[in-house]
C-alpha cells in the first residue's frame, strides 16, 4: 500500500514541477515580447523624431488653402509638371465650366495614351508625391478635411478645408519664393485666354467665402456693341485707375474705384464687365446679395478675402436692398393706420454693412468694384455718393447705330444665304464686294429698327435665328418688329389687369383695418373711368 501511495505522489511533484516550469517560461516569453515591442516602439519613435528633425533642419514645408489664389496657382504647376504621372488616385468627373484642374488623358503604359474630350481625371494626390524641380527635391501632399497629415502640424484654419503641402528640401527661402512665383506666371499665362469668375457657394460656408470658380472664354472687348465711346472711356478710366496706385498713396487719396452701370435689362451692362475683364486681365468675384446665405458677416468676410487687382461684382443690386418706394410705402402704411400683410423677401443685409464693405473702415484697396441695376431710382442716395459710385453709366436701348453695328458684327463676310449666291448675285462674293454686301445689308436691317424700342440682347436673339443667311434676316425684321410689338402689349395689358386687381384688394384691406362699410365707399378711381 505504502509503495502506491509513494508513487502517486512522486507523479503530483512531476506534474506540478512540469506546470511551474511551463509557467515560468510563459512568464520570461511574455517578458521577452515585452521587451522586443517596447524597442520597436522605441524605435519607431526615434525614427518618426529623427524625421522631424530631419525635416525641421533640411527642409522648408508651405501650406496653401483652398480658397487661396496661391492655392489654385499650385494646383495648375503641380498639372504642367506632370506630377499626376506617378499618381494612381483620381477623381472622374464630367467636364463642366467649372474649373478642377483635371486632365483629359491618362498615360496607361509606357506609349499607351487614353484620351477623353468630355472626362477629367482630377489627380487627388492623395498619398505623397516626391519630384524634382530645378536640381531640388519637392514633396506634395493633398489633404482631405478629415484626414491627419503625419508629421506636419495643421494650420487652425484648414479645418473643413483642402490644403495642399509642398515640402522643399533645402533651407534657401529664396526656392520656395521662385516656385511661388513661377506658378503665379504660369497660372496667369495659362489663364489669359479666359476670364476666370469666382462665386460664393454654401459648401465651404465658413471657411471660404468663393468655393467655386468657373472659367469662360474670354470676349473680344469691341464685340459689346455700345454707344460710340463708351468702352474705350471705360477702358480706359479703369487702366488709369490700375497703374496709379502710387499717386493715391502719396495723397492720402483711398485706391478704390466704383462703377454703376444702369440701364434696361438686355443692354449690355454685364457684357461690358466680362469683356472689361478679359481686356484687362482680370479675375472677377461675383456676389449676389438675394443668396439666402449672405448676411453682414458673410459679406465682410468675401470681400475681405479678394486680392488685389481684381473685380468685386455685385449685379442687380436694386433687388436685394429695400428700394425707396418700398420704404416711402411702408411709412404711408403706418400714418394711415393700415395693416396689410406683405410678403417680403428675406434680406440678411444691412445698408450700413454694404456701404462699409466699399469704402467705409472694413473697405479693401486696389481693385474694381462694379454693381449693376435696371432702376437707379430705387437706390439708396447714399450708395450713390462719390467715393462709393465714382461713375455711373447709363445704357440705352438699342440705337440704329448700335443696331448696324451689331448686325456687321453678327454675320462675318462668308456668312452670305445661299439664296443670294444662288441667285441674283451667282457664285461666290469674295473680298471688298463680299464686305459691301453685308454693309447694305446692315443699313438696310438698321433703317427698320425704331431707336430706343428693343435692347441688342433682344435683336441679337433675333439674328440667332438667322446664322447664315444675312438677307433673310434684314428682310424679316420688319415683321419681327410687329410681332414682338403685338406680344408686349398683350403683356402689358395683363400686366395693368394684375395691379387693377391688387389695388382693389389692398383698398379692402385698408377698409376693414379702419373698420369702415364697403357699402359706404365707390368703385376704386382706376376703374370710375
Amino acid at each position: 500500500m505504502w509503495p502506491n501511495h509513494r508513487s502517486q505522489l512522486s507523479q503530483s511533484n512531476g506534474i506540478a514541477s512540469l506546470l511551474s516550469f511551463l509557467s515560468k517560461a510563459y512568464i520570461v516569453d511574455s517578458a521577452k515580447l515585452m521587451v522586443i515591442g517596447s524597442i520597436i516602439e522605441a524605435g519607431r519613435r526615434l525614427c518618426q523624431w529623427l524625421f522631424v528633425r530631419f525635416r525641421i533642419q533640411y527642409s522648408i514645408t508651405a501650406q496653401f488653402n483652398q480658397g487661396d489664389p496661391a492655392y489654385e496657382w499650385i494646383l495648375h504647376f503641380l498639372n504642367d509638371q506632370k506630377v499626376w504621372r506617378r499618381a494612381y488616385d483620381f477623381q472622374v468627373s464630367a467636364k463642366s465650366s467649372t474649373r478642377k484642374w483635371g486632365i483629359s488623358s491618362l498615360v496607361t503604359g509606357e506609349t499607351s495614351i487614353v484620351k477623353s474630350e468630355s472626362v477629367e481625371y482630377v489627380p487627388t494626390y492623395s498619398q505623397p508625391q516626391l519630384f524634382r524641380w530645378r536640381g531640388y527635391w519637392l514633396e506634395i501632399m493633398r489633404s482631405k478635411p478629415q484626414n491627419e497629415i503625419p508629421f506636419i502640424p495643421r494650420h487652425p484654419q484648414s479645418s473643413g478645408l483642402e490644403s495642399i503641402f509642398i515640402t522643399v528640401y533645402t533651407l534657401d527661402m529664396s526656392v520656395l519664393s521662385a516656385i511661388i512665383e513661377e506658378a503665379r506666371q504660369r497660372y496667369v499665362e495659362v489663364t489669359r485666354p479666359d476670364v476666370i469668375i469666382h462665386l460664393a457657394d454654401m459648401l465651404h460656408l465658413h471657411h471660404t467665402a468663393w468655393g467655386s470658380v468657373k472659367r469662360q472664354l474670354r470676349r473680344p472687348f469691341n464685340s459689346v456693341i455700345l454707344q460710340e465711346g463708351v468702352l474705350d472711356s471705360l477702358r480706359q478710366d479703369a487702366k488709369e485707375f490700375m497703374e496709379t496706385e502710387s499717386w493715391y498713396t502719396e495723397r492720402g487719396i483711398p485706391h478704390r474705384r466704383g462703377y454703376l452701370l444702369y440701364g434696361p435689362p438686355g443692354s449690355g451692362k454685364s457684357s461690358t464687365i466680362y469683356a472689361l475683364a478679359g481686356e484687362l486681365g482680370m479675375e472677377i468675384y461675383s456676389l449676389s446679395l438675394a443668396s439666402n446665405f449672405v448676411d453682414d458677416s458673410f459679406l465682410q468676410r468675401a470681400t475681405s478675402s479678394i486680392p488685389k487687382n481684381s473685380i468685386f461684382l455685385i449685379e442687380d443690386i436694386d433687388c436685394a436692398l429695400p428700394s425707396m418706394e418700398d420704404t416711402d410705402q411702408d411709412q404711408s402704411n403706418i400714418i394711415n393706420g393700415a395693416v396689410v400683410a406683405r410678403r417680403r423677401t428675406r434680406r440678411s443685409v444691412t445698408l450700413s454693412t454694404l456701404l462699409n464693405v466699399i469704402d467705409g473702415v472694413g473697405s479693401e484697396q486696389g481693385r474694381l468694384f462694379f454693381t449693376t441695376t435696371n432702376h437707379i431710382d430705387h437706390l439708396d442716395p447714399a450708395l450713390l455718393r462719390p467715393g462709393r459710385i465714382d461713375r455711373k453709366i447709363p445704357y440705352h436701348l438699342a440705337t440704329k447705330e448700335q443696331a448696324a453695328a451689331l448686325f456687321t458684327r453678327f454675320f462675318s463676310p462668308g456668312c452670305i444665304s445661299e439664296s443670294i449666291e444662288t441667285g441674283a448675285l451667282t457664285g461666290k462674293i469674295e473680298g471688298k464686294h463680299d464686305v459691301q454686301l453685308i454693309t447694305n445689308l446692315s443699313k438696310s436691317f438698321a433703317s427698320q429698327v425704331p431707336s430706343h424700342e428693343f435692347s441688342v440682347a433682344e435683336l441679337q436673339g433675333y439674328l440667332l435665328g438667322f446664322k447664315k443667311q444675312a438677307e433673310e434676316a434684314a428682310v424679316g425684321v420688319a415683321a419681327w418688329i410687329e410681332q414682338e410689338r403685338q406680344y408686349k402689349r398683350e403683356e402689358e395689358e395683363k400686366a395693368n389687369e394684375r395691379r387693377s386687381k391688387e389695388q382693389q384688394e389692398k383698398m379692402v384691406g385698408n377698409v376693414q383695418g379702419r373698420g369702415i362699410s364697403l357699402g359706404s365707399l365707390g368703385p376704386p378711381q382706376s376703374l370710375r373711368t
